[in-house]
C-alpha cells in the first residue's frame, strides 16, 4: 500500500483499516481506495484548504476519535462522492445510510 500520509505506525495502521473498509463497504479496489485516503489526508490537513472551506484542520486526534469506519465514511463522502466540505451535509448523509 503506497500510503501518503503521517510515518505514525498508530496513523498509519489507522489509514490501512480505512482502506480495507472503503473495499469492503463501499466496493473500492486498493489502489482506488489509497488514492481516495491519500487525497482526504492531503486536503483535510492541508492548511490553505481547510481555511478556503472553514473548516478546522484535521489531526491524529482527529482521525483516532472518528476511528476506521467513521474515516471511510468520510473519505467515500467528500472524496469518492466529490461532495464540498460542509459537516452538517455529511452528518445528514452519513446518518441515512447507517440506518
Amino acid at each position: 500500500m503506497d500510503l501518503k500520509i503521517s510515518s505514525d505506525d498508530d496513523e498509519v495502521f489507522l489509514f490501512e483499516r480505512v482502506v480495507n473498509h472503503l473495499q469492503s463497504s463501499y466496493g473500492y479496489s486498493c489502489d482506488e481506495a489509497v488514492r481516495l485516503v491519500n487525497e482526504y489526508y492531503a486536503n483535510f490537513t492541508d492548511v490553505h484548504y481547510c481555511s478556503q472551506h472553514g473548516i478546522p484542520v484535521q489531526n491524529a486526534d482527529f482521525f483516532s476519535h472518528i476511528e476506521a469506519l467513521g474515516m471511510a465514511d468520510r473519505v467515500h463522502y467528500y472524496q469518492g462522492l466529490k461532495n464540498a466540505p460542509d459537516e452538517k451535509s455529511f452528518i445528514e448523509w452519513q446518518r441515512r445510510i447507517w440506518k
